[in-house]
Order: structure tokens, then C-alpha cells, then sequence
């Protein structure tokens, strides 16, 4: 993650949703999915959330269902079927990032919503390494993007860091949002995409 400012993911009324940024993730997870969000060089590469994807909303539903609608990630409407800004958008409102987020039509909306999460935000630590030397590994050579497929040592450590974290964190959001710039740049493939 290149920006953690409460965009993608958004943690809300015990909620973890990634609606907005992050197009490659919310089209390929499904329901029971890991998501880790390290943090990139930035942020010391600090452990941001652990999601376990409990539902997903595709073209668009997410959009248009009311018990959403004030969710600070819910940043369109749809006019005749198609996306278009909220004037109350907090995210993605100094450009239009339609095309990438959800698509003309909501194409391209699926979002990604959890209930069984660990948001750490600002109190993200690297401690994981200590214990996770395949995570450390995998971490500190990572390049920009998402990863789906692990070696079974590499799956076995995550699936020891969610546990551990489950166990030692009850509370589901930790800490607030790293940065506090709305208008902060999430991805470097598109230079006036802000999260």
C-alpha cells in the first residue's frame, strides 16, 4: 500500500470495505479470501489489515443499496445507470477515476466487504517479520501489485500471522488511518489517481 488514508480499505461502522482503488484485488477475491495490506517502503512496510472477505458486491449493487450510501467509500451514485461523483466524495474528487474504480456503467464495481478484519492503520508495526521469515522474505521483496498464489511454507505463515493477530487483537480496528490527505496518491500507474 502506497497510501493509507481511509479510502481502501475503509473501516466503518465495523466494516471493512474496499470499493474504490485496489480494481485487480476486488475482481479476483471472493468470499473467504485473505487480504493482507502491507504498507510499501513509505511506511516501513508495516502490516496496515488482515480482512477475511465475508462478502462482495458486484456491478455495481454496493452503489445502490441505501444501507451503504453513507459509507465514506460508497463515492457514487448511479444516474441512469451510470456512475457518476457524489458532490460529497471524500475520495477521487480531484479527478475523474470512473474508468479504473467502477466503470462507465459499474462494469467493473465489485467490492469487497469484511466483518472479520484487524485494521491497525497508524499502529501498524513490522513486528511480523521477527516471527515470519517467509513473510519478511516475500515483504521486502515485493514490487507493486497483488500476489495469489503462495508456496505452502509462505501460506503457512500467513495463516499463522492472521491467527496469532485474531488472538491477540479482539478489537477490529486498532488504530486510525496513516495519513490524514484524502487527496493522497494510492497508485503509481496512474499519476492523478488519489485514495
Amino acid at each position: 500500500m502506497v497510501t493509507d488514508n481511509g479510502g481502501a480499505p475503509c473501516v466503518w461502522h465495523r466494516l471493512l470495505s474496499l470499493a474504490i482503488c485496489k480494481p485487480k484485488i476486488r475482481r479476483s477475491a471472493k468470499r473467504y479470501d485473505l487480504i493482507f495490506g502491507f504498507g510499501g517502503k513509505r511506511y516501513n512496510e508495516k502490516l496496515i489489515y488482515v480482512a477475511e472477505v465475508t462478502d462482495k458486491r458486484v456491478a455495481g449493487d454496493y452503489y445502490r443499496e441505501p444501507k451503504f450510501s453513507r459509507r465514506p467509500d460508497c463515492i457514487y451514485r448511479s444516474v441512469g445507470g451510470r456512475a457518476v461523483l457524489k458532490s460529497r466524495a471524500r475520495y477521487h474528487n480531484n479527478s475523474d477515476q470512473r474508468k479504473r474504480d467502477v466503470g462507465a456503467r459499474f462494469k467493473k464495481a465489485d467490492v469487497l466487504l469484511s466483518r472479520k478484519f484487524r485494521y491497525f492503520g497508524k499502529a501498524g508495526t513490522t513486528d511480523y517479520k521477527r516471527d515470519y521469515p517467509a513473510i519478511k522474505k516475500l515483504i521486502e521483496a515485493l514490487k507493486r501489485g497483488h500476489r495469489v498464489n503462495h508456496s505452502p511454507t509462505l501460506r503457512r505463515e500467513f495463516l499463522r500471522l492472521r491467527k496469532d493477530f485474531w488472538g491477540r487483537h479482539r478489537r477490529m480496528k486498532l488504530g486510525l488511518p496513516t495519513d490524514s490527505d484524502k487527496t493522497r496518491l494510492c497508485n503509481t500507474d496512474s499519476p492523478s489517481a488519489r485514495c
